[in-house]
């Protein structure tokens, strides 16, 4: 398809009044006219880039899976495009069709382009295709706040007596079926059978978890084209009690190390909502020393204070816990390096 500009448009009316005024400069006077500039749209042309099909332009192929972007430049017009494309607000005299195509088929569709009293039409038609991964539960900290350990989905912790969201995306993020398989969701939760494109959701208030506060399950269901889904989860249902850092027997002192000897301490806690993350508030740690990653994992990131300590000292400093919530608590710490 050809993209029509104003300045194309100008060329050749300013051509047909030259030839006019030709025309009179070389003979008598006589009636003649001449058309007005015509548009037309085209397939083949950049930046169109389709295949031509008898009447028919197809454009390039769309997916359901990602990278599934779909964008492609044409003239201003209507029609019935795939599910989960759109037609953008024009821009000059183009548009674009973008989005993420969820359902696989053949589309047919008609593009009009007008200017002024001047109109051009063309069948269009694409095809969407089921190509790459299929559709799978996601479990990360950046799409559900879940950790995948050992093949299980490590939800966000549940707290007695508050609201709950347990969300479940899925890759194609274009909606599905879920069902419990084995195990079941901690007491007063519940999963909605179908879902859209945010995914599905685990909610309700968590009641007394019981004698076993970690509750196990499988969840199955199908993808948007009918793939399998299937996932191990994991929630932990914690008392309702306020975030706080829990001192070693030495109290705010940790116990001392040595320049040049290997050195680890681990912080603890109580209350709040896991996945926790420890962060330094204010002051410094020795030379040598890190916060990372210790024997509980990463739902407990960074409750580690470890390394080599390279200079010998006493160095104050103030720990805080962030909760998945956002409760916050702080507590202040004191290492001595011995030499």
């Amino acid at each position: 398809m050809r993209r029509i500009t104003k300045a194309g448009l100008t060329l050749a009316a300013t051509v047909s009044t030259a030839a006019a005024l030709a025309a009179v400069a070389a003979g008598p006077a006589s009636a003649k006219t001449y058309p007005p500039p015509a548009i037309h749209l085209l397939c083949a042309t950049a930046p169109v880039n389709g295949v031509v099909h008898g009447s028919v332009c197809a454009l390039p192929f769309g997916q359901t899976t990602a990278p599934n972007n779909y964008s492609q430049t044409i003239a201003v017009s209507r029609g019935s495009l795939p599910p989960g494309l759109a037609l953008g607000a024009p821009s000059g005299t183009s548009t674009v069709i973008s989005g993420n195509p969820t359902q696989a088929g053949t589309f047919n569709f008609t593009i009009k382009a007008t200017d002024g009293n001047l109109t051009s039409t063309l069948a269009y038609q694409i095809t969407v295709t089921v190509q790459g991964p299929p559709d799978q539960l996601v479990c990360t900290p950046a799409a559900n706040g879940g950790f995948l350990i050992s093949g299980v989905c490590e939800l966000p912790d549940a707290v007695v007596g508050l609201s709950y969201q347990g969300h479940l995306p899925t890759s194609h993020n274009a909606g599905g079926t879920l069902s419990v398989a084995t195990g079941a969701l901690p007491p007063s939760l519940s999963l909605p059978a179908s879902f859209g494109a945010s995914g599905d959701v685990i909610g309700g208030t968590p009641a007394q978890p019981g004698l076993q506060p970690t509750y196990d399950f499988t969840l199955q269901g199908t993808g948007d084209q009918g793939q399998p889904l299937y996932q191990a989860y994991s929630i932990k249902v914690d008392p309702n009690q306020p975030l706080a850092i829990v001192l070693p027997a030495s109290g705010s002192t940790i116990f001392p190390a040595t320049v040049n000897q290997a050195f680890a301490f681990d912080f603890a806690l109580s209350g709040g909502a896991g996945p926790y993350t420890w962060s330094l508030a204010s002051g410094q740690f020795p030379p040598g020393l890190g916060l990372q990653n210790g024997s509980a994992g990463p739902r407990d990131a960074n409750d580690e204070l470890a390394g080599t300590p390279t200079t010998a000292g006493t160095y104050p400093f103030t720990m805080r816990l962030t909760d998945y919530s956002g409760q916050q608590a702080t507590q202040k710490f004191t290492a001595t390096i011995n030499p």
